[in-house]
């Protein structure tokens, strides 16, 4: 598991001429991220060299941004020790593209070793034309595999799996501790009336889109031992919208591509939009500058085929060196939070007879 998840591509994204007085930026702590891939179909595994996997193409300078990491960041010693501001992994950034960077434009995603600022930007490839990168390029000459799980196929419990749901709203924080499918009409809408209790083992199984329109939250962690934390699973096929007032999402949140219809590569398929309306028309660069200027804070993961990062909410310009995730000028955070491993498994699956307590490791993590 990885704080923003197995991730395919993440980045800014281009609504047009956009209205932007700032350079907003995202941050990641508590385990790495990676960028790059594909999902499994079912129980098969990917192919690296198939239509639509999200790699560069390494014979040539082409598609170097393909399945990379676009984001504002800066990294400078000129006073003796590093001073790195902006978009960054508190662990390791694992990218199969281009991670880039430039302290010019202030572009960049860094990781956080003790010095520097790309130690943990992992890359096996370097005999490459192109300037201005950080990292990434995470292949060799013979590309391997990095597939993400067709959650949404192989998770369910199909013998007790409850399909009776059908309306156009669910409250996540009324449901019990089982799995659910829900096959929507339109845009399914959820909300959290209250926090999740401690104990509460709940998935959502949604074939077709999402619009998250209120903070869904767990109860005080004071309250509940690793055995009892709540986990919400919510694994999306088709996009998911998250309304531009949500502040705080906790759980795991899965959006993959409808391999039907359109072009699963370049549609709306299998995306998280971390600021949206209720539709699925793109949203203007209008409305980006004068509603999302909120901060986001994802306490669990994102795993997607890609993550629009929308919330233009703080400024590079402002960042601090060594910013908590606390800090109101980060425009996203993800937390990969304890819950996230220990406690038993997510989807309600059958728990193993021994349970991780604690976990202690160093970068790359998973």
């Amino acid at each position: 598991m990885i704080s923003i998840g197995y991730v395919i591509s993440f980045g800014l994204f281009n609504a047009g001429l956009a209205l932007a007085d700032t350079k907003p930026y995202f941050k990641a702590y508590g385990a790495d991220t990676f960028s790059g891939g594909w999902f499994n179909a079912e129980a098969i595994a990917c192919d690296p060299n198939g239509q639509y996997y999200q790699a560069p193409v390494l014979s040539g300078a082409t598609n170097y941004y393909k399945g990379g990491v676009m984001a504002f960041a800066t990294a400078d010693s000129g006073s003796g020790s590093w001073v790195r501001k902006g978009a960054s992994s508190e662990f390791a950034a694992i990218s199969l593209g281009l991670i880039e960077g430039s302290n010019a434009s202030q572009y960049g995603y860094y990781s956080h070793p003790s010095g520097g600022y790309k130690d943990l930007n992992f890359a096996n490839f370097s005999s490459t034309s192109i300037n201005n990168w950080w990292g990434g390029l995470f292949a060799g000459s013979a590309p391997q595999a990095h597939c993400v799980p067709d959650y949404f196929s192989t998770k369910q419990n199909s013998s007790t799996i409850d399909k009776s749901i059908s309306s156009g709203s669910v409250d996540v924080a009324n449901l019990e501790s089982k799995q659910y499918l829900i096959t929507p009409s339109g845009i399914l809408t959820i909300n959290a009336s209250g926090p999740i209790d401690a104990n509460k083992r709940t998935t959502v199984f949604v074939d077709g889109n999402v619009f998250i329109s209120s903070n869904i939250t767990y109860a005080n962690r004071s309250t509940y031992t690793a055995d009892t934390a709540p986990k919400l699973t919510l694994v999306v096929r088709g996009s998911v919208y998250i309304a531009p007032d949500v502040s705080q999402l906790d759980g795991l949140y899965i959006a993959q591509p409808k391999t039907s219809g359109a072009n699963p590569d370049t549609a709306d398929t299998g995306v998280i939009w971390t600021c949206h309306t209720n539709d699925t028309n793109a949203p203007t660069d209008a409305f980006i500058s004068l509603a999302c200027r909120n901060k986001l804070t994802v306490n669990g993961a994102f795993i997607a085929k890609q993550v629009n990062l929308l919330r233009a909410n703080g400024d590079v310009a402002a960042a601090a060196n060594g910013e908590a995730s606390s800090s109101g000028n980060i425009a996203e955070v993800f937390n990969f939070t304890p819950e996230m491993i220990t406690g038993g498994s997510f989807f309600n699956q059958p728990s193993s007879t021994s349970k991780i307590q604690s976990l202690i490791s160093l970068p790359p993590v998973f």
